[in-house]
């Protein structure tokens, strides 16, 4: 037998938990960046080092 599992689970959220959009942004922001951080400071491989210079050059910023 199959339970049904239709249930409404915003009405289990408490109403004392309403973040701003600006809140939200903040938040998944420094989320985002602490996530990503260590990846932004590694080395990039020596292929897309190249790759990167060849487009620099055919196509200056």
């Amino acid at each position: 037998m199959q339970q049904n599992n239709t249930r409404d689970w915003s009405r289990d959220i408490p109403s004392t938990l309403n973040f701003t959009q600006e809140q939200v942004v903040f938040v998944l922001g420094h989320s985002l960046r602490s996530l990503y951080d260590e990846v932004l400071a590694g080395d990039m491989p020596e292929h897309l080092k190249t790759l990167v210079l060849e487009l620099e050059e055919k196509y200056p910023p």
